[in-house]
């Protein structure tokens, strides 16, 4: 299977590289954590005010 082309204007850096898997977790975690929110929530585990 060929390499795919590289873009000649855009070059990652090695620090781009690492934060953007870095940033991508960090929002699956919080996708999750706002989905436990609102199950807890719909089965009335958290407290209402």
């Amino acid at each position: 299977m060929p390499e795919p082309r590289r873009s000649k204007r855009f070059s990652p850096s090695s620090f781009t590289e690492k934060l953007v898997p870095v940033f991508l977790l960090v929002l699956v975690l919080v996708l999750l954590a706002v989905l436990v929110i609102i199950v807890l929530s719909l089965f009335g585990a958290t407290p209402s005010t």
